[in-house]
């Protein structure tokens, strides 16, 4: 009796440390989504679902430092590749680390650093494929599924009959549906597939959206392969790079991207990813990748009369956002026929590489220009061809990094920058880039303002990290912009200014605060209608931010940010304010955890909007604007059902007091209040 007493009590104890390691788990890597989201520039939408696998997988299964490679490291995005290489030329020197802490002994490697990683290495030995076994992949196999739905309550205008038709515009359900499976040994092997279907589109024929993959990542000379959806990623994103790349942030140290090559696809952002196949393989300090694509693409494809190719139905537009809910959307739907090949040749020596990378873009109808000056210099044709050279190398304390690229039309884009640690306590960064007006590529993601097509700017970024005591640190940029010709609004050549300075406090792990000051400058196209000829004006947008996290109990952690915004554009002043709480709710031992948030926002216009991060389910990212009058509350629930079972409850409101309608077309909402619930299950297996 007393053993099974016993055995009960530690079967017990492992259960309760597992859900509490979970929680840990998630709160650590959403913090990190948060901070990353909360920084980048306004407005930004990036797919944060790789970033989180990732992360996700090396907290469960900690990366050894001892034998970790660079690739590996940058995944974390944590290090710079001025530490990676500090660290590498440590177990050089001195052979391999038999605590984490010895990192404090190598030089670039802070506290700060030390503690944001600490969660996802070790320095503990950990095994590799080449300890494969069926039995070890049977047992080590990781299954994962999830089950998402989500619904807007009130009713929208697309989902009523119309009075003459009797059909709505939307021919489907207002349910957001989606599953995802996953299976996925260590680092080497992973497979699976998504499916989903968004508001207001049929399930007649089936999910609306459907994407699989199969992927395998080794240490022999075959490297990776991948079939099915993948992206890929090289050089500084100026040749060819459609996945996550982060920009201009208080984060200065991270300017440099990180080409990991290929990677496997299972988000749901329709429009950006490959599907097909690629490899890599390794011999000696080469590394080559090829890889291949061919899938059907959204698009508006119509007849002009006048058009300058034998085809008279030319492509009009790309729409990215995969909705396909009213008869025009669905008359969009794969009508653009996209094939993408190419590769990437990479040398390495020691922390210097280089690369080559040559990528082949054709459609099956061309695009034209539209007649817009300011995108006169556009992609225009059936095929394009970006070619360029990339680098990056360690030098001391110093690590450069640049690309030049070239499309088929004779347009150049070309950057160089670098990351310095000038002291200790004190770091650099700069980014030059000088981007042709007529350099043309569909699938960029370069450092700058123009950053999916890079293209059309000139600019200087300087960025400088220091450490003002062991609790303080100071983190502000400079970037300087200029604009050859036309753009969005802008019917000259124009120029930017943005400035950033953060303060930073953190006196220990479970706290921290910053003050933030942000000033940008740009031209945009006067609103006066009475003038025969636009000219661009000066706008100023000034952003003020007090953020804190704090620990308040044991069991309950709170977020406080008050955010103020002024907006100026010749006679028009515009200002606006978001000030909001959140709380987490974690009680020791408990399977159920809570957490929330009460907003206040008041906004003149959607020029004064604020942007802030939601906390969502596991695997779903809400950046939204609060814009013009009213108060927003959402609450979540999270189920710890049984170990391997996790639900997951969201209810979500928007309040306006200055207004009767919320959106427009098919979206409207008559009333003041919008509210969302979303739900998910998770089961491990």
């Amino acid at each position: 009796m007393i053993h099974a007493t016993l055995y009960a009590v530690l079967c017990l104890m492992s259960i309760t440390a597992v859900a509490q390691n979970e929680e840990l788990k998630n709160g650590i890597i959403e913090q990190r989504i948060e901070d990353i989201a909360g920084t980048l520039d306004e407005g930004t939408e990036l797919d944060y679902t790789n970033l989180f696998e990732v992360l996700s997988y090396y907290f469960e299964h900690p990366l050894n430092l001892n034998s970790a490679n660079a690739e590996e490291l940058r995944e974390l995005y944590l290090l710079t590749d001025v530490q990676i290489t500090s660290l590498q030329r440590h177990l050089e020197n001195f052979g391999s680390l038999r605590s984490i802490y010895e990192l404090q002994a190598i030089e670039n490697f802070d506290l700060e650093t030390i503690r944001n990683i600490s969660y996802f290495v070790t320095v503990k030995p950990t095994l590799s494929f080449k300890d494969f076994s069926f039995k070890t992949f049977s047992k080590e196999l990781r299954h994962d599924m999830f089950l998402r739905y989500k619904r807007t309550l009130e009713e929208q205008a697309g989902y009523i009959p119309d009075a003459e038709t009797g059909k709505p515009a939307f021919v489907g359900s207002p349910d957001y549906m989606y599953l995802r499976y996953t299976a996925q040994y260590r680092k080497n092997f992973r497979a699976g597939f998504t499916l989903e279907k968004d508001p207001g589109e049929s399930l007649q024929d089936g999910p609306d959206f459907r994407s699989f993959h199969v992927m395998y990542a080794g240490n022999t000379w075959l490297r990776k392969v991948v079939v099915g959806d993948f992206q890929a990623l090289f050089g500084q994103g100026i040749t060819f790079w459609n996945g996550l790349a982060f920009g201009k942030s208080p984060f200065v140290l991270n300017i440099k991207k990180n080409p990991l090559g290929l990677r496997q696809y299972s988000s749901v952002q329709e429009g950006n990813f490959l599907r097909g196949a690629g490899a890599t393989i390794g011999f000696g300090k080469f590394e080559l990748t090829s890889f291949y694509s061919n899938k059907k693409i959204d698009a508006g494809v119509s007849l002009v009369a006048d058009s300058t190719f034998s085809d008279d139905e030319v492509i009009t537009s790309i729409p990215l956002g995969g909705l396909h809910r009213t008869d025009g959307e669905i008359n969009q739907r794969n009508r653009l026929q996209e094939t993408i090949y190419g590769g990437n040749l990479k040398y390495t020596r020691g922390s210097f590489s280089a690369g080559f990378t040559a990528v082949r873009t054709e459609f099956n109808f061309p695009s034209a220009w539209d007649g817009d000056l300011y995108q006169r210099f556009d992609f225009t044709g059936y095929d394009n061809l970006t070619a360029g050279l990339d680098y990056q190398a360690v030098i001391r304390n110093t690590n450069f990094f640049g690309e030049i690229s070239r499309s088929q039309n004779g347009g150049v884009s070309w950057m160089n920058g670098l990351v310095a640690s000038l002291h200790q306590n004190l770091a650099l960064s700069a980014v030059y880039r000088d981007y042709d007006r007529d350099y043309q590529n569909l699938r960029t993601n370069a450092f700058g303002e123009n950053n999916t097509s890079a293209s059309n700017e000139q600019g200087l970024f300087v960025g400088f990290q220091a450490a003002l005591t062991s609790k303080i640190t100071l983190n502000a940029y400079t970037d300087l912009v200029k604009f050859p010709w036309l753009a969005y609004r802008v019917d000259a050549p124009s120029d930017m200014s943005d400035y950033l300075a953060q303060l930073n406090y953190k006196p220990d792990k479970k706290h921290s605060f910053y003050l933030r000051y942000r000033r940008k400058t740009k031209e945009q196209n006067s609103s006066d209608e009475d003038l025969l000829i636009t000219y661009p004006v000066n706008t100023l947008q000034e952003n003020w931010r007090i953020h804190g996290v704090y620990q308040v109990h044991p069991n309950l952690q709170l977020k406080t940010r008050a955010e103020w915004v002024t907006f100026k554009k010749e006679n028009n002043k515009e200002s606006g304010f978001l000030i909001y709480q959140d709380l987490v709710f974690k009680k020791v031992g408990s399977k159920m955890s809570f957490t929330g948030r009460y907003a206040l926002f008041d906004t003149q216009s959607w020029n004064s909007k604020l942007y802030a991060f939601e906390t969502d389910v596991l695997y779903a990212f809400s950046i939204l604007p609060y814009a013009y009058k009213g108060s927003r509350l959402y609450g979540m629930i999270k189920w710890d059902v049984k170990r391997g079972i996790d639900l997951w409850i969201r209810y979500g409101t928007w309040i306006f007091t200055d207004r009767n309608q919320i959106s427009s077309g098919n979206t409207a909402i008559a009333g003041n209040t919008k509210s969302d619930v979303h739900i998910q299950l998770r089961i491990q297996f």
